[in-house]
């Protein structure tokens, strides 16, 4: 069975890696912000959180950490965009 992750009261709730580092999206009903996403990396082996996006609004969260998600993807396979930036040519072939 998984063990559930949580930092400052927020508890995972969904999470995606990309190579060495995996975005996740983080829930505390307590908190003003309820929803956050975070980053984690694979030299603290996914342990410690960083670089916080916090939200009132789930909706907002999610969007948050499906683009996260797609720029790692970019980020380790710049040939293939998950996503076209504003003014982003195609690359050539």
């Amino acid at each position: 069975m998984c063990e559930d992750r949580v930092c400052q009261g927020y508890r995972v709730i969904k999470s995606q890696r990309v190579k060495t580092v995996e975005i996740v999206l983080a829930h505390n009903p307590l908190a003003v912000s309820p929803y956050v996403t975070w980053k984690a990396y694979a030299h603290t082996q996914f342990k410690d959180f960083a670089y916080g996006h916090y939200f009132i609004r789930r909706s907002q969260a999610e969007k948050d950490f499906e683009r996260r998600v797609a720029d790692a993807r970019e980020d380790f396979c710049p040939h293939f965009p998950q996503h076209k930036k504003p003014g982003q040519d195609t690359p050539e072939r």
